[in-house]
């Protein structure tokens, strides 16, 4: 590392369960340069999920200013250090553009000019948190096993629990969130199994909460026809920001999650709260953390 480090930007743009993922490496860089101020670079969409993160000094929206403006002003900053946790070509010139004398990310095309520190992305079967915290080993930073972190107020946990009695959940807790589709149809897992638990879990007193924002109107008419007791959750604001948290706020009103391979698998580890998770064709060790409330089961 060089021999002081004042600034640290840490880049990670897009995919939401993937940004969530990057907050663990906040932990690391705060335990070893507790003096040091952190800025996270994230992409419009993403934004609201490290909103109040009390690691993060500044958040940077790549679309406020688009590519060039941003870094303009990444170099403008004079970062002592940057770790490009994304690594694309376009964040890999923001890196280069930052000037700064320790730049860290994977060996894309741009590596040998951006990068002062570079790692193969390659590698076997590892959690994806863990194999991240290696480029900040690359620097000599050492590392623990801390979650990510999604920092909540309290009153947006009032609000997912008012959300959730406004659809008439139950006042206490027995509550099970369902997020019914992933990014890709591979692996999703079928409706009508979700609402064949569902009816299960009626039938013990525990409540299914339908996490419907973002999800098809066909998906959650069939769960509503299948399932006709499930507490089922609109998208709650207009807006996109408000919308994000709220959705959080829910998730962190409820007792478990279950889904398949998604982005709210991750902000329910980042939230605190217990997820079962069922794996298609991905691999259950790179994105489960292999905790007794994280549990992880293949198709």
């Amino acid at each position: 590392m060089p021999p002081r480090i004042d600034r640290i930007l840490l880049i990670q743009l897009r995919r939401l369960g993937d940004v969530v993922l990057t907050t663990a490496l906040l932990d690391d860089l705060r335990r070893a340069l507790p003096d040091a101020s952190i800025d996270m670079l994230v992409g419009r969409h993403a934004a609201p999920l490290v909103a109040g993160h009390p690691l993060i000094r500044q958040r940077i929206v790549l679309e406020d200013q688009g590519t060039l403006g941003t870094a303009l002003r990444v170099r403008a900053s004079h970062y002592d250090a940057v770790f490009d946790i994304q690594g694309s070509m376009r964040t890999a010139m923001i890196t280069r553009a930052s000037g700064a004398s320790l730049r860290v990310g994977w060996k894309v095309r741009a590596a040998p000019v951006a990068y002062t520190h570079s790692l193969a992305r390659g590698g076997g079967a590892e959690y994806v948190v863990r194999r991240r915290r290696r480029l900040l080993e690359l620097a000599g930073i050492e590392v623990g096993d801390s979650l990510p972190k999604i920092e909540l107020t309290e009153r947006e946990r009032l609000q997912g629990e008012a959300d959730l009695r406004s659809a008439c959940a139950p006042p206490e807790g027995r509550r099970v969130a369902f997020a019914l589709v992933t990014s890709s149809a591979a692996r999703d897992w079928p409706v009508d199994r979700f609402a064949t638990l569902g009816n299960e879990l009626l039938d013990r007193g525990i409540t299914p909460i339908v996490l419907a924002a973002g999800t098809p109107a066909s998906v959650v008419g069939r769960m509503r026809a299948l399932c006709p007791r499930a507490v089922i959750i609109p998208a709650l604001d207009g807006d996109r920001d408000r919308e994000m948290r709220r959705f959080l706020g829910v998730i962190a009103a409820c007792d478990v999650l279950l889904s398949g391979d998604t982005g709210p698998a991750h902000m329910a580890d980042a939230l605190g709260v217990p997820r079962v998770t069922v794996y298609g064709p991905t691999t259950p060790d790179n994105y489960a953390p292999g905790l007794a409330t994280t549990i992880a089961l293949r198709t």
